[in-house]
């Protein structure tokens, strides 16, 4: 009798032994379980992240406040300069014009990037430095232009290199 009390103390305390294990490794496997959904999440977070858009702005952004106390005839081109700042481009040829360029693009993972925004702001001066007119532009003022894909030609004969070799035996004479 006293040896199946024994016997069944020890199978109870076996019994424990691989209750205390077994709860231990579920307890460790939850604890992994939870490090691989916290590492999941955080994967999941940094894609939907990269794959926002993000918005940048471009040129020499002008404030329409600051446009809107030019005055047509009475604003010189240094209180232009004081209000704006330097312009992005000044007029190459004629008329002293300057232009402030500015835009807004989207660009969003691997697709191309697209302009969502685009301001000009002309301004004309007369030959006494006063301004003589203001013009805004935006997106929709602008023209697409499709370049030709053909290729001007060039004078002269269609040969290869080693016609021209050839050719060239004999042109010239030891004297030169």
């Amino acid at each position: 009798m006293r040896h199946s009390i024994c016997s069944l103390l020890i199978s109870i305390e076996t019994i424990q032994v691989i209750f205390t294990k077994l709860n231990n490794s579920i307890n460790l496997s939850i604890m992994h379980m939870h490090r691989i959904v916290a590492l999941f999440i955080g994967v999941l977070v940094v894609i939907v992240a990269a794959c926002s858009p993000q918005i940048k702005d471009h040129g020499n952004t002008v404030d329409m406040k600051s446009l809107a106390n030019i005055k047509l005839g009475r604003t010189e081109q240094s209180e232009v300069l004081d209000l704006l700042g330097s312009p992005s481009s000044y007029a190459n040829f004629g008329e002293d014009q300057w232009y402030y360029i500015s835009q807004r693009i989207k660009s969003q993972a691997f697709y191309k990037p697209k302009t969502i925004e685009r301001r000009i702001v002309c301004i004309n001066f007369e030959s006494s430095g006063l301004v003589k007119s203001v013009k805004v532009l935006n997106l929709n003022d602008g023209k697409k232009i499709t370049p030709l894909r053909d290729e001007t030609p060039t004078a002269g004969q269609n040969i290869t290199l080693l016609k021209q070799l050839i050719g060239n035996i004999g042109r010239f004479s030891p004297d030169e």
